[in-house]
C-alpha cells in the first residue's frame, strides 16, 4: 500500500568483445591500463592508504554480490465474463509483473526479502480479481457498452463488475521466481528464474490498518514488511547477518545492492545485462521508530522501486538492514532521494527463528570465490584465475565471475609485456621503480 509521503520500493555493464589476437596495439594499450590500475606505481603513504581502503570496499562488494538475487512476481488471469444474455467471453488480460530483491541467508535456498515484494502472490486475491475483471470488461464488453447512453452505460458496467458469476469466472495464476546474477540469453527479456515459495510473511506497513486512535499494532498483527522464501537448491552463496542492532552508528557507511526498476528496465541498456545488480553507497543518517514501535534505519543511500528487499551491508560485509521504503512528495508522485529507510536485519532473524531456521553463512562457492578475490587483490593472478574457475564450476555463469575471468586473462597474458619503465612513463612521464606483486592489492 502506497501512502502519501512514503512508498515501498520494490541492466548493468555490457561485455566488451575481445579483439583478434593480431590487434596487439589495441590490446597492449588496454592491458597497460589494467595493469596500472591493479599494480599502482610508487605513491605517498596517504595515497596508498586511501587506495587500499578503496580496494577493501571493492573486495567486500565482490564477495557478497553473488548472494544477492532478483525476485519476480507474476500474476496472470483467465476471465470468463458475461456481458449480457448469451454474451459470454473468455479474456486473458495483460499480466501484472513486479520485481524486487532478496539475499540468501542459508545455502539450502532460504532467501530474505520484504513482505511487499511477495505480497502480490501471497495475498491480494481480491485486488487482483477486481483489476482483471475491470480489464476484461473493458476489452470484451466495452464495444457494446459504448453504444449505450452515458448514464445507462455506467450502470450496466457496474452491474457487470458486481455480478457474482463474473467474479467467480476470474481464475488467477501466480508465479514467484528468483533469478541469479547471470547474463540474460539473447532474445529473452528477463533472466531465467527458479520457482520459490513463501515460508514466512509479515505484511507491509499500512497506516490505514492501524488500531483505532493510531495505537501500536499488537503482537501477531504487526506490519513488519518481511518475508522468507525458499527455492529448491543447495550449496548456494550466502551472506552473514550482523549481530546486535546496537552495533551500528550514525555516520557509518553502507552499501545497498539490488535491482532498481529504473535500471532493470532501462531502454538504453542491453537486456543481456539485466541480471547484473546495482550498488549504491551512503551513510546511516538517523534512527526512527516506525508505526510498529520498531527502530528503522534512515540513510541517504539511493534506493528506488525494485530495490525492495535488497541488503544493506556494513564495511565488514554483514547485512544490517533491508531497503524498504522511500520518501516521496506530498502528492506521492515524485521520489525524494536522501531520505530512505531500511528495516533492521533483526526482523529477518526473528522471522527465521519463528519458523525454526538458523541463518548460516559459509558454503563451498563463497569460500572458493573469496580465495579468488584475495589472490586477485594480492596480485597473484594465476592463483586467482584457478580459484575463479573452481568457483564457476560450483555455480556456473555468474556475472561478476565472468567479468573477473576476462580481466585476469588479460592481466596474465600481457603483464610480462609491460615493463616498469613503460608503466611509469604512461602515468607520470618519468622512470620509476620495479613494482612488487606482493604489494599489489589490499592486505587481508
Amino acid at each position: 500500500m502506497i501512502q502519501p509521503g512514503s512508498v515501498h520500493v520494490g541492466r548493468g555493464e555490457r561485455a566488451v568483445p575481445r579483439r583478434a589476437a593480431g590487434d596487439r596495439g589495441w590490446l597492449l594499450a588496454g592491458a597497460l591500463a589494467i595493469i596500472l590500475m591493479a599494480v599502482p606505481v610508487l605513491a605517498t603513504a596517504g595515497e596508498r592508504v586511501t587506495e587500499r581502503d578503496t580496494e577493501r570496499v571493492e573486495a567486500m562488494i565482490l564477495r557478497v554480490k553473488p548472494a544477492v538475487v532478483g525476485i519476480f512476481t507474476e500474476v496472470r488471469a483467465e476471465v470468463n465474463i458475461r456481458c449480457g444474455k448469451n454474451e459470454t467471453y473468455v479474456v486473458k488480460p495483460d499480466p501484472v509483473i513486479e520485481n524486487g530483491t532478496g539475499f540468501i541467508i542459508h545455502p539450502d535456498g532460504w532467501i530474505a526479502t520484504n513482505g511487499h515484494v511477495v505480497k502480490p502472490i501471497y495475498k491480494d486475491d481480491e485486488e487482483h480479481i477486481a483489476t482483471f475483471l475491470q480489464a476484461a470488461a473493458d476489452s470484451a464488453c466495452g464495444p457494446g457498452l459504448a453504444k449505450l447512453p452515458a448514464k445507462q452505460r455506467q450502470a450496466r458496467r457496474e452491474a457487470i463488475l458486481k455480478d457474482p458469476e463474473n467474479r467467480k469466472g476470474v481464475r488467477l495464476f501466480k508465479r514467484l521466481d528468483v533469478f541469479f546474477q547471470k547474463r540474460v540469453a539473447p532474445g529473452a527479456s528477463v533472466p531465467p528464474g527458479v520457482p520459490a515459495v513463501v515460508k514466512a510473511y509479515s505484511p507491509p506497513i499500512d497506516p490505514s490498518l492501524l488500531p483505532k486512535g493510531g495505537a501500536v499494532p499488537p503482537k501477531g498483527k504487526q506490519m513488519l514488511d518481511g518475508a522468507i522464501i525458499k527455492i529448491e537448491m543447495a550449496d548456494l552463496p550466502t551472506v552473514p547477518l550482523a549481530g546486535r542492532a546496537t552495533h551500528i552508528h550514525l555516520g557509518e557507511s553502507l552499501h545497498i545492492i539490488g535491482y532498481p526498476g529504473a535500471v532493470l528496465w532501462h531502454d538504453f541498456l542491453s537486456t543481456e545485462s539485466r541480471g547484473a545488480a546495482s550498488v549504491t553507497f551512503g551513510r546511516i543518517s538517523g534512527f526512527k521508530l516506525d508505526i510498529n514501535d520498531r527502530w528503522v534505519i534512515q540513510t541517504d543511500a539511493s534506493i528506488s522501486w525494485g530495490n525492495s528487499g535488497g541488503p544493506a551491508f556494513n564495511r565488514n560485509g554483514e547485512v544490517i538492514g533491508l531497503a524498504t521504503f522511500i520518501t516521496t512528495s506530498v502528492e506521492g508522485d515524485q521520489a525524494i532521494q536522501g531520505f530512505n529507510f531500511l528495516i533492521p536485519v533483526q526482523t529477518i532473524q526473528q522471522m527465521a527463528t519463528d519458523i525454526g531456521l538458523t541463518p548460516k553463512a559459509g558454503d563451498p562457492f563463497t569460500q572458493t570465490w573469496e580465495q579468488a578475490i584475495a589472490a586477485y587483490f594480492q596480485g597473484d593472478y594465476p592463483r586467482a584465475l584457478e580459484r575463479l574457475e573452481a568457483a564457476d564450476k560450483l555455480l556456473p555463469g555468474l556475472w561478476d565471475v565472468q567479468r573477473l575471468r576476462g580481466l585476469l586473462t588479460d592481466l596474465i597474458e600481457f603483464q610480462p609485456e609491460i615493463t616498469p619503465a613503460a608503466a611509469e612513463s604512461a602515468v607520470r612521464g618519468e622512470a620509476t621503480r620495479q613494482h612488487a606483486a606482493a604489494d599489489a592489492g589490499a592486505s587481508w
